[in-house]
């Protein structure tokens, strides 16, 4: 014989209802309109200012013109030099972009990062600038 409807297994009462989850404290946080938009041009002025400063950076190669024949530059320093005025600046730069726009998705005050990270690109680039200028033994 079979089971009937009355002589089967029950299931469990299902649980209570779960509590509705509350809202993360990102969402909670306005949207700055004014924060965005200015980040926004910061970073679309600084890409702009980096690019131009990695085309003129490209004419820091003539400093090797300064040696001479006497051979009394260090050109290791000098290739260093170079590469960290070249490309430091825009990976700076663009770590900066980077955490500027994770702090706009978060909703949090993000317009100082583009220029924090514009200064710091700044300071890589004179950084490279010198080691080429030390690199010319004078």
């Amino acid at each position: 014989m079979g089971m009937s409807a009355p002589d089967a297994p029950r299931l469990p009462d299902p649980a209570p209802s779960a509590p509705v989850p509350r809202v993360p404290a990102q969402a909670a946080r306005p949207i700055r309109t004014g924060d965005v938009v200015a980040s926004s041009i910061l970073i679309v002025l600084g890409i702009i200012a980096f690019a131009m400063l990695a085309f003129a950076s490209v004419f820091l190669v003539m400093m090797s013109d300064g040696c001479g024949a006497d051979g009394a530059c260090n050109y290791d320093l000098m290739t260093v030099g170079f590469f960290v005025a070249l490309l430091g600046p825009p990976v700076v730069f663009m770590a900066a972009v980077v955490w500027t726009i994770v702090r706009l998705v978060r909703r949090r005050l993000a317009w100082w990062l583009p220029v924090v990270g514009a200064l710091l690109a700044l300071g890589v680039w004179a950084t490279g600038l010198a080691l080429l200028q030390a690199s010319l033994g004078r």
